[in-house]
């Protein structure tokens, strides 16, 4: 579907480059920012520019999906849309030649939680012509995947992009899964024309669950599987037709490496290895004889790779120990002094190249930070000057948002724990009331520093807000994370009670003016934390959130999932009656605070049935709480209007609870 003219001239800055960065606002620092400010859906989220440099693309999120439009960069004129039918949306896109885009699709699982790629890819030519489905369509039922022929046989597959093949503009790699038989089925690796849809096979995966690393020739010559306590074991083989070998079975080695990328040479890796109590570290591996070469380690987990124009090799990485900054390990080649240079020019923000044109010449520089949303700069490298592009929030002023500060603390085991204290703009960020405010995950997410529109509206409302890593999340090993594995409502929940314990200590906190708030996991320790610590939180806000751990194997899309209840039995056990005594919905009777519970009536990832179970439980027992359910979301509230319902009642229940909070 092509949007008008007239709607894309309500959706786009007329003339993309005659945007100017965003003016300080005259009142900055005083005035209360309006809560739709906050909910609004950004303008854009990602942008790309093609490998001739001719043409911008652009993500675009709307109310229930994301559009990609294509923009003619010499007049910024909308040229090409891609848009997901249904309640699906646009999860990635890449250029496959000067002229050709390639789209993935995913469904739309809620406001909170990534959306899930469903299988599909699509292909558009910057000009808007040659629109096709390359693979998969929603069938009748739900179902998802490819019901195209290959070779006269029928197949039910869905895809995933592997990687652009240098050089190779008419095909890219991609990775299909039976998904009728996914649990036992290898994963397979084909070529796929982005022009006819067509496909050949080029690699079958060594087990079920594998994914797939490609060199720059086009040769699919690593693989990484589950074992059976789903930790990965490496594959190689020299190209095609041979037989995969094991390079790293984390058994005999003890330890875990995640392929990302083939160097230059085609003969180093660029991995990350997990290490014993550390974080993981970024290193360059020689697959002939195994020698690795030491490129980052910090305090929590490498990032993205930043990428030269080719994409052939990397000079850095992003990293998070802290404040997100970008880590160059080839300081003297041309593209890592040229990235140190345009750091050097937004200090306090991170700047990093996306995407370049393929000559160099031109390249895309995201700037962000805690109180900046984002900013998109065209960065012309021969002439060394930056020309503003767009905002993802142009209405948001960076000098009324609140800092967002590192913090490290030791939990009672002594175990170190690191986190963001947010505090109200303009506040002495003392005797506060205070917002404990996990993430949800829990095992493999956590809470970065940068811009969170959530968080800043809670500051700019006078709360202090808390995000802690505790353990179990990922990003500082595979020893943290695993610390947390069968840990839901114990040691994890202590690592919570720990760290608003110490933003009191600290004084930033007021004792008596504490409440607890989460979605998804972070629902469940909301009330756990309730639960287990009825006399700290006067408050506790469930947003889609767990309540009842029995229930995890039998209601949503976890136990339908590959793996999915492996995972859990890991994650979770399996004893009943330990499982319910790790249960808010079965322990509610300890509850003292005021609780308000949000519900997505859609939601496959937290299913109704896990509030439903603790509101029977609240009701038995004559507790009082809020309930705001709507039955058209799913694992968190996506609509502008029913986020503005929700956040106007969660502001109006912390100012009633915490006596001290701005009204709405």
């Amino acid at each position: 579907m092509k949007w008008s003219t007239l709607l894309l001239l309500a959706l786009l800055p007329v003339g993309l480059h005659a945007q100017q960065p965003k003016a300080p606002a005259a009142d900055a620092g005083k005035a209360v920012v309006a809560l739709e400010d906050f909910i609004r859906h950004s303008d854009y989220s990602q942008m790309s520019i093609s490998p001739d440099g001719k043409y911008l693309a652009a993500a675009i999120p709307f109310e229930e999906t994301t559009v990609v439009y294509v923009l003619d960069r010499a007049n910024g004129k909308q040229t090409a849309t891609i848009r997901a039918a249904g309640n699906n949306t646009i999860d990635q896109f890449w250029w496959v030649n000067d002229t050709r885009l390639v789209a993935s699709i995913a469904e739309q699982l809620g406001g909170v939680d990534h959306p899930k790629p469903n299988g599909e890819l699509y292909a558009i030519n910057a000009d808007g012509s040659g629109s096709m489905q390359l693979f998969g369509y929603r069938a009748s039922g739900g179902k998802t995947g490819s019901h195209t022929k290959q070779g006269g046989e029928q197949r039910y597959a869905s895809a995933q992009v592997i990687d652009l093949i240098p050089g190779n503009d008419r095909q890219i790699l991609v990775a299909t899964v039976d998904w009728r038989n996914s649990e036992k089925a290898p994963a397979s690796a084909e070529l796929l024309d982005v022009y006819t849809g067509k496909t050949r096979r080029v690699a079958v995966g060594p087990s079920a669950g594998a994914s797939f690393v490609a060199d720059h020739q086009g040769q699919v010559r690593i693989a990484n599987a589950p074992n059976e306590n789903l930790d990965s074991v490496m594959y190689v083989r020299g190209g095609e037709g041979e037989d995969w070998r094991v390079f790293n079975d984390p058994k005999a080695s003890g330890v875990i490496i995640e392929p990302r990328m083939f160097a230059r040479d085609n003969r180093h890796v660029y991995a990350t290895i997990e290490r014993a109590g550390k974080a993981d570290a970024l290193y360059r591996i020689d697959l002939q004889d195994g020698k690795r070469e030491l490129l980052y380690e910090g305090d929590a987990d490498p990032g993205q790779l930043l990428l030269t124009p080719d994409r052939k090799d990397a000079y850095g990485v992003l990293t998070f120990d802290g404040k997100t900054a970008i880590r160059v390990f080839e300081p003297d080649s041309q593209f890592g002094r040229l990235a140190l240079s345009v750091q050097k020019a937004f200090p306090g923000q991170v700047a990093a190249f996306g995407s370049f044109a393929n000559d160099g010449k031109f390249g895309l520089v995201h700037v962000f930070s805690d109180r900046n949303p984002g900013d998109f700069y065209l960065f012309d490298t021969e002439k060394k000057n930056a020309e503003y592009l767009a905002s993802a929030r142009k209405w948001i002023e960076p000098e009324q948002m609140a800092a967002m500060q590192p913090i490290r603390l030791k939990a009672r085991d002594g175990l170190e724990l690191h986190g963001y204290l947010t505090v109200p703009p303009g506040s002495d960020g003392k005797n506060l009331p205070l917002i404990v405010n996990p993430h949800g995950g829990p095992h493999g997410p956590r809470d970065y520093w940068g811009f969170n529109p959530e968080v800043q509206l809670l500051a700019s409302r006078g709360y202090a807000v808390l995000q802690l890593n505790f353990r179990g999340s990922g990003g500082y090993g595979g020893d943290f994370m695993r610390a947390g594995y069968k840990q839901w409502g114990l040691r994890m929940q202590d690592d919570l009670t720990d760290a608003t314990q110490w933003a009191v200590q600290q004084g930033y906190a007021d004792p008596k003016r504490l409440c607890i708030y989460g979605a998804s996991y972070g629902g469940y320790a909301a009330l756990e934390g309730v639960v287990r610590e009825p006399d700290l939180y006067r408050c506790a806000v469930g947003y889609v959130g767990v309540y009842d751990l029995e229930l995890m194997y039998r209601d949503g899309d976890i136990p339908r999932g590959l793996f999915g209840k492996k995972y859990l039995e890991m994650v979770l056990g399996r004893d009943g009656t330990d499982l319910r005594a790790r249960s808010p919905a079965s322990n509610v009777d300890k509850i003292k605070a005021a609780l308000m519970i949000v519900v997505g009536g859609r939601d496959e990832r937290v299913p109704p049935s896990q509030a439903k179970a603790l509101r029977a439980s609240l009701d038995k027992a004559g507790k009082t709480y809020e309930w705001l359910l709507k039955d058209k979301e799913g694992h968190g509230f996506y609509r502008s209007d029913n986020k503005m319902e929700l956040y106007t009642k969660m502001l109006a229940f912390f100012a009633t609870n915490l006596r001290g909070g701005a009204k709405p």
